[in-house]
């Protein structure tokens, strides 16, 4: 009961917050906007923008362990208004006469932000955050749309890739895993073995559910295929 209260009491508080920054876009005061978040941010969670979106996702997602568990409400909260930052810079790269390299660096800011809020909206779903509490769903949909043709962050895909399948979109989980399958020999990490798991969880479903999740049977059984003679090729 507590925690629900207190997540009740901070949801009151972004809600009114972002109201206000709402209004701050509209006028065209993105400074004051961005300062905006910045204080609820460190009111709610002791942290900054600054820190958040210079640090690597996974040592923030680790910010928000407590007792050995990860957050993920909260973190879903810090996503929102990353992204609501995103939005900042973005409104701001529209505003008529600013120079062009104004312009570009704006929106490279609010690319690299929703990146970030789409990682932390991805990983807080996946591990049990309350899709209801922010609508977390349509929001992360809106944000692909916004980085549509953009590559993401390897990390970042297998989240996605993830959420599909939890979704049960298995054909677009696929999608994202082979993506990850192209990621160059230089990468540190390699995720052939995270697909060919994907692979045969799908291969234990009923023909029913993969028909649902657009990805039939045969080409499970293709995809697992498709493995073994990428692996028999690397052994010769």
């Amino acid at each position: 009961m507590f925690r629900k209260d207190y997540l009740l009491r901070m949801m009151e508080e972004m809600t009114e917050a972002i109201g206000k920054v709402f209004t701050l876009k509209q006028q065209r005061k993105h400074t004051e906007a961005l300062s905006e978040l910045e204080e609820l941010l460190r009111r709610q969670f002791g942290l900054n923008l600054s820190l958040l979106n210079s640090l690597p996702a996974e040592d923030v997602i680790e910010m928000f362990r407590f007792r050995g568990v990860i957050e993920v409400d909260n973190l879903q909260q810090t996503a929102r208004l990353i992204e609501e930052e995103a939005y900042i810079y973005h409104e701001k790269a529209k505003v008529e006469g600013i120079d062009d390299q104004e312009r570009m660096e704006s929106e490279d800011e609010a690319l690299i932000r929703w990146m970030r809020a789409l990682h932390f909206y991805l990983y807080a779903l996946h591990n049990g955050a309350n899709p209801k509490l922010l609508d977390a769903p349509d929001r992360l949909e809106g944000i692909l749309k916004q980085i549509k043709g953009y590559e993401l962050p390897a990390r970042t895909e297998k989240q996605l890739a993830l959420y599909r399948e939890q979704q049960g979109r298995y054909d677009q989980a696929e999608n994202s895993w082979y993506r990850l399958l192209q990621v160059g020999d230089e990468h540190p990490i390699h995720y052939r073995d995270d697909v060919q798991a994907f692979y045969e969880r799908l291969i234990q479903l009923e023909d029913h559910q993969l028909q649902e999740g657009g990805l039939p049977r045969e080409e499970v059984e293709e995809g697992l295929a498709e493995l073994s003679r990428q692996e028999m090729n690397r052994s010769l």
